[in-house]
């Protein structure tokens, strides 16, 4: 009976968040403002606590800052670039809130985002901003290939997927 008590007590604390359980020290929903950091990053100011925190939008890639595409004609444009832009007008003086909270791979804190009831994650891969990244999940695959076929955003440019772009840039920089 005593087990079970100590088992009991042990599930309350961490249902409850009460110091001990794992979801006093998870941070499960960020309220605030935020500005484009990236096409696929946001700097949030949460209202509860002032902290500033640095979240990528989990799912989703877009072109770096650098990152440059080219027209059917071959001209080059900084795609990256434009991404950001967009981003940072989607977003600019809105009170957004950002859930499921993560650290990915490369110790980036990712989320889910939301404008209001529409999830910014989604709306940056149908308006052509940015890509599905399907190592995280598949689930914006579909709003990329729509976004494809009507030539939205950078998808009237040729370019290269942002992940294989970065780590291009990466084995240049390490001489490989």
């Amino acid at each position: 009976m005593r087990s079970i008590s100590f088992a009991l007590f042990f599930v309350a604390l961490v249902v409850l968040g009460l110091p001990g359980g794992r979801a006093a020290h998870a941070l499960d929903e960020i309220v605030g403002q935020a500005r484009a950091v990236s096409g696929d990053t946001i700097k949030i100011k949460s209202i509860d606590d002032g902290k500033t925190r640095r979240i990528r939008l989990y799912g989703v890639m877009a072109p770096d800052r650098r990152q440059h595409c080219e027209t059917q004609n071959g001209e080059p444009v900084n795609c990256g670039y434009k991404a950001f832009d967009a981003l940072d007008t989607m977003i600019r003086r809105k009170r957004m809130t950002c859930v499921d909270l993560e650290n990915d791979s490369t110790g980036q804190l990712t989320g889910t985002c939301y404008l209001g009831d529409k999830i910014l994650n989604s709306l940056v891969v149908r308006d052509g901003w940015a890509l599905a990244y399907i190592e995280e999940t598949p689930d914006f695959l579909g709003l990329e290939e729509r976004a494809r076929a009507a030539g939205k955003g950078i998808m009237i440019y040729r370019f290269e997927k942002p992940w294989i772009w970065r780590a291009e840039q990466e084995k240049a920089k390490n001489g490989n």
